[in-house]
Formats: C-alpha cells, sequence, structure tokens
C-alpha cells in the first residue's frame, strides 16, 4: 500500500460519507475507524473492495468524481496547488498523474527561486527541473540530488562513465526523446489532452488559512508556456 494513495482514499471516503450513505460513517481523527478501513482496502472487504480499485474508479461508482481529488488517477501529496502553482502545472502535465517526484519544483516554490504565486517563467523553471530529474532516472541518480548536479555536473558524470561529452543543448535534445516517446506512448493508449488538468475543487474551493484559490486562468497560461516550450 502506498501512503499517500492509501491516506487520500480514506480522506476521500469521510467526506463520501458526509455526503451520502456510503456504508460506513467516519470522522476525521478517528484513527481507530481509519485504522480498521485500510485493513478493509487489502482484505478487500466490504467498501475496502471499492477503495482498492483506486479513487478514480471508487469516485465514479459513487457518483462522486466532482468531490476526487486525482490527476489521471493518482493522488497528489500535500503540496497545493492553490499555494504552489509551479507544483499545479507539474501534477497537471505529469506523465502517470499527481506525482510529487515529477519535478520536484515545490522546492524551487519554497526555497525563494521562485515566487510560488508567479505565473511567468514557471513553465520554463518546471522544464528544467523535470529534464534534469529525467536525465537521474536515465542514470539511475536519486531525484533528491537536484542541487547536486546541475547540468554540468551531469555532462560530467556521462563523460566519465560513457567518453561521450554532450553538452547541455544535447543533454536536453536527448531528454526530449525521452519525454516526448512517453507522451506519444500515453496518447496511444488513450490519454487526451483533457487529462492535463487538476480537479475542479483547486480552482473553486479556497484554502480556508489564506483564502488562496487557483485560477483556471492561471492553470490554461501556465499550460500554454508549457506546450509551446515542449513543441507539443
Amino acid at each position: 500500500m502506498d501512503t499517500m494513495t492509501a491516506s487520500n482514499l480514506a480522506s476521500f471516503t469521510i467526506e463520501a460519507s458526509h455526503i451520502k450513505d456510503i456504508g460506513e460513517k467516519i470522522e476525521y481523527g478517528d484513527v481507530d475507524s481509519i485504522a480498521a478501513l485500510l485493513n478493509k482496502m487489502v482484505r478487500k472487504e466490504g467498501i475496502g473492495a471499492t477503495l482498492a480499485e483506486g479513487i478514480k474508479r471508487a469516485s465514479k461508482e459513487w457518483g462522486l468524481e466532482d468531490l476526487a481529488i486525482h490527476v489521471k488517477g493518482l493522488e497528489p501529496a500535500m503540496y497545493d496547488p492553490r499555494v504552489l502553482k509551479g507544483m499545479g502545472l507539474a501534477f497537471a502535465t505529469s506523465d502517470r498523474g499527481a506525482c510529487h517526484l515529477r519535478a520536484t519544483i515545490y522546492k524551487a516554490e519554497l526555497s525563494g527561486m521562485i515566487a510560488p504565486d508567479q505565473i511567468e517563467g514557471k513553465a520554463e523553471m518546471l522544464i528544467d527541473f523535470e529534464d534534469r530529474h529525467t536525465l537521474f532516472d536515465a542514470l539511475i541518480i536519486c531525484r533528491f540530488f537536484r542541487d547536486l548536479y546541475p547540468w554540468e555536473k551531469i555532462s560530467t558524470i556521462i563523460n566519465a562513465t560513457t567518453g561521450m561529452e554532450l553538452n547541455k543543448k544535447q543533454l536536453q535534445k536527448l531528454v526530449s526523446n525521452i519525454t516526448n516517446k512517453t507522451r506519444e506512448f500515453n496518447l496511444r493508449e488513450g490519454m487526451k489532452k483533457t487529462a492535463d488538468t487538476l480537479p475542479k475543487r483547486f480552482f473553486e474551493q479556497k484554502v480556508e488559512d489564506s483564502g488562496k484559490v487557483l485560477p483556471r486562468a492561471d492553470c490554461d497560461s501556465m499550460l500554454s508556456d508549457y506546450y509551446r516550450l515542449k513543441r507539443w
């Protein structure tokens, strides 16, 4: 079981139980009932059988698709797109759904490299992070070494291990081959451009403490920049 998916499913169940009769009534903070729910997922008992199929299928079965928080069937981690807009773009464009590790641009937004609310230049920075991470995967390097391995260091590693001398532009071309093939695979398997979005609750429901929301126009603007830079 994945901790993020399982906890999101538990939260979804709690909210769903307040809206309609789903066979369980659970409250936030009721740790014993939540632990029991996790065990039902493992054993596919009762509503656990529905939840074990994932939030996308469960929300459809219960008629609560607008309540579910996911992108392409994968639930996000704690980074809120209403506050960290770059993470919103990362979640929306990720080939495997709302994965916080796809580009880890939250680091840039939380550390002051770029303002969380800034729209201009956000797609360009996301792609830079995303491209380097794709090379990390190809080289089997941990993504959390992102600050230790800028493009020049990656060139050095590749030169030391393969003898190839590749500059940043050449490395970016290699990366584009990988990301384009991944995109082509998803499109071949039926994914539509409309899947590159976020749950509408991020566009409509404000963060309780700050009142922040992600304007749909901001998301669309970042997406347009992203597609243009990727030449998609």
